[in-house]
């Protein structure tokens, strides 16, 4: 008998609603309603709660084979989680380039080293770019942060696409534009994202 025909039958032997399971669970009816269907399995800590409230072991839910699986895809989400935090944070730190004197003013006899916001030996084109791609950068890596848990492989192939976009984007410009610290700031945030993502997958 597979997980989700023992779950129905313990719960509906037991008297409970998939409502009253999911209360118990702490968990959502429709959490339930899956797993009975076949169509997923409860994470780990869940399943201690399910073999608690039925009083049996959790080796007399599941084979071997559904432990195994269900342990894989909690790696797996925890290698994407991890990883979404990772570039979420890259992203964010962009910020610091606002406050965190590390452009170069260039003088005839002398370089000073400044924030963004005293640039003043650049252009006003430069100075707009970085500020447009460091706002997006970080409010992107704030979005990445806040849905960290909401994990498809949509969003996965996006989230990439665009946290190494930004870093590109900040190598370009900064090699453009003859800056190079913040051209090795950027580049070292996309080795960073580069590893991440290699460790993940």
């Amino acid at each position: 008998m597979d997980f989700n025909e023992k779950l129905q039958q313990l719960r509906t032997k037991s008297g409970l609603t998939q409502e009253q399971l999911a209360e118990k669970v702490f968990v959502s009816r429709v959490a339930v309603a899956k797993w009975e269907s076949g169509r997923g399995y409860p994470n780990l800590d869940s399943l201690k709660r399910i073999a608690k409230v039925f009083n049996v072991s959790i080796d007399d839910l599941l084979s071997s084979e559904e432990l195994i699986d269900i342990a894989e895809v909690q790696t797996n989400n925890k290698g994407k989680i991890l990883r979404t935090l990772v570039l979420g944070i890259t992203d964010v730190m962009a910020v610091l380039l606002f406050v965190i004197p590390m452009f170069a003013n260039r003088f005839e006899d002398k370089i000073e080293i400044v924030t963004l916001q005293h640039l003043t030996q650049a252009s006003v084109y430069v100075r707009v770019s970085f500020s447009i791609l460091l706002g997006l950068s970080l409010l992107y890596g704030i979005l990445e942060l806040i849905f960290q848990n909401y994990q498809t492989q949509f969003k996965h192939e996006v989230e990439l696409l665009l946290s190494g976009a930004f870093s590109s984007l900040g190598i370009m410009f900064a090699a453009l534009s003859n800056q190079p610290n913040i051209c090795i700031f950027f580049f070292v945030l996309f080795l960073a994202k580069i590893l991440v993502v290699l460790r993940t997958r």
